[in-house]
């Protein structure tokens, strides 16, 4: 799932913004939701949370903390997300080169130029989250990508899939799953187990804390290839 932000302090200018975003979607097969901020302080809030903004639309003349120092805080904690700065100062153009904006849609915001510009954007995030799950659902099919999976579990050939926001479930074997994802981001850490990577928190003697709270064994046969693959991750030596 990708999540969309719109920061606007005219609450006009963001239910604009949100009914071009939910028309422009509602032929894409790509899980999304929308945020709503009315300053940017509220940005950095959610931020700071452990949360994340795939793409945040974003007013440059705010009062407060405006756009641009939004941005250059969200760059401290978010270096992935894609900002496109709403405005009517094209002054502020060469600003935006320091926080790797997206790119610029002036005011009156117009449909035709959100579509363009949110199309792209999903497109390029899209590709740099890389591999993913295509599993069935009880209403047709999901896209899961590698780095929205948490931890995955398999029993009996039942394979269970555990996001930040869901749970999936559907037959199927480890080595199958996992042939379709990102290798370095995984790691083995029991017969049933597999964690992702970036969301360990803690590593005890028989368990793993993930950051959303969960619990995963770790056994003893693969605690040293885990602790290796974590600490590599974050470049430090066992």
């Amino acid at each position: 799932m990708i999540t969309i932000g719109i920061c606007d302090d005219e609450l006009e200018v963001r239910d604009t913004i949100k009914k071009s975003i939910i028309e422009i979607m509602k032929d894409d097969t790509t899980e999304y939701q929308i945020k709503e901020f009315s300053s940017g302080d509220d940005v950095i809030k959610y931020i700071s949370s452990d949360n994340e903004i795939d793409i945040l639309f974003l007013d440059i003349q705010m009062n407060g903390l405006d756009g641009m120092e939004t941005a250059r805080k969200l760059r401290e904690y978010d270096k992935t997300t894609e900002i496109l700065f709403v405005t009517s100062i094209e002054s502020k153009i060469s600003e935006a080169f320091e926080v790797r904006a997206f790119r610029f849609i002036k005011k009156p915001v117009q449909y035709e130029v959100i579509e363009k510009n949110l199309k792209e954007c999903v497109i390029e995030i899209t590709r740099k989250r890389g591999c993913f799950l295509k599993i069935k659902t009880e209403t047709g099919f999901r896209k899961i990508y590698s780095r929205d999976i948490v931890y995955i579990e398999v029993l009996n050939r039942v394979i269970k899939i555990y996001t930040k926001e869901d749970k999936f479930e559907y037959r199927g074997t480890l080595e199958e799953t996992m042939n379709n994802l990102e290798k370095q981001l995984f790691v083995q850490c029991h017969r049933s187990y597999v964690v992702n990577i970036i969301y360990i928190k803690e590593i005890g003697n028989k368990d793993i804390i993930m950051k959303d709270g969960s619990i995963v064994p770790i056994s003893r046969s693969k605690y040293k290839e885990v602790m290796n693959r974590y600490f590599w991750s974050v470049g430090e030596d066992v």
